[in-house]
């Protein structure tokens, strides 16, 4: 019977002891331990960059500007010249006969011109002793007029003549770096023929390839720089252009230098601090598919996912009054889940 009664409370007993070893359900979880410091102190504003190229407002492709062969062209590319500089001689020759014949039809038309006043001259004189009608007068009269006509017509045949010859020796317009010598000696050159390609070193700037969404953020910037492997330049911000490109859907910048000039045609980046306060992308934890930080509010986590936060770069965030953001713990936490602060180490 001793042993009977034993089996039998065996089972109670163990029950008593699951029961003692449940948790009411009215019982709360532990609160979890973390650290939090405020959102300004854990900010960072990052230094963003884009590819960036030396280039020039003005890049000139010299032509030349009549039919004539190529006789000299005395520079060569990567050469630095002066504003005047000989670019490219012309054989002058038939436009130099073609001047010295206008200049003779000039003098034939001055005297013409001259006869015909002495005539008039005479003619009025007579006319007033009523030697002559009015009618021969006025004949001689459009005479003069005529060869007025005639003079001026040659006077300008001379100007062309002139401007043409002039145009045989083909000058640099301003200072520049030669990019290219296209024409060669010897060659026949037309109207419109390339012969120099010159970049413009007094308008020598930056075009920069930026990201559409850090484009905001250049506009804002305080100091810019361009970084080349042989050295740093400030920079000043023109303008950022409103189109994206169709293929790299970014937009161009353009930017000036402040003080010292690169070469042109130099590759690097441009460098700035955005003035928009970031989170570190080591605060970021994912939550239901969505990137953010958790925040103390109260003796509460809560979960606070940003737009535009990307996996492993750090996020944008706007900074409120007294927000704290969970630095530590922070993996383990739900939304909305009690944690209990610990003193900043």
């Amino acid at each position: 019977m001793r042993s009977l009664l034993i089996l039998l409370l065996l089972p109670m007993l163990a029950a008593c002891g699951r029961e003692e070893n449940t948790p009411a359900p009215s019982q709360k979880a532990a609160a979890v331990q973390v650290i939090a410091v405020p959102v300004a102190e854990a900010a960072v504003y990052p230094v963003l960059t884009a590819q960036a190229q030396v280039t020039s407002r003005n890049i000139s492709s010299i032509a030349a500007q009549l039919s004539a062969r190529i006789v000299a062209l005395p520079v060569e590319a990567g050469q630095k010249i002066a504003k005047g500089a000989v670019l490219a001689r012309l054989d002058c020759r038939d436009y130099s006969i073609a001047l010295q014949q206008a200049q003779a039809a000039l003098k034939a038309a001055d005297a013409r011109l001259q006869l015909a006043a002495l005539q008039m001259k005479r003619s009025e004189d007579l006319a007033a002793k009523g030697f002559i009608s009015g009618d021969a007068l006025d004949q001689k009269r459009t005479e003069v007029n005529v060869a007025k006509a005639d003079r001026d017509l040659a006077a300008s045949q001379v100007a062309s003549a002139q401007n043409n010859v002039g145009k045989c020796v083909i000058a640099a317009p301003f200072a520049a770096i030669v990019e290219a010598v296209p024409g060669n000696v010897g060659e026949l050159a037309s109207p419109g023929t390339p012969l120099v390609t010159l970049w413009d070193v007094q308008s020598l700037e930056v075009s920069a390839q930026v990201q559409a969404k850090d484009a905001d953020s250049l506009a804002k910037a305080g100091a810019i720089e361009f970084h080349t492997l042989n050295g740093v330049y400030p920079l000043k911000l023109k303008r950022v252009s409103p189109a994206l490109s169709g293929t790299s859907r970014t937009q161009e910048a353009r930017l000036t230098f402040a003080e010292d000039l690169p070469k042109p045609g130099a590759t690097g980046q441009i460098q700035w601090q955005t003035a928009t306060p970031h989170l570190p992308a080591d605060l970021l934890v994912t939550r239901d598919g969505k990137l953010g930080v958790f925040v103390l509010e109260g003796e509460k986590a809560r979960f606070v996912p940003i737009v535009e936060a990307q996996e492993g770069r750090p996020a944008p965030v706007e900074i409120a009054d007294g927000m704290m953001v969970i630095t530590e713990g922070r993996f383990a936490l739900q939304d909305g889940q009690a944690v209990k602060l610990q003193p900043a180490k």
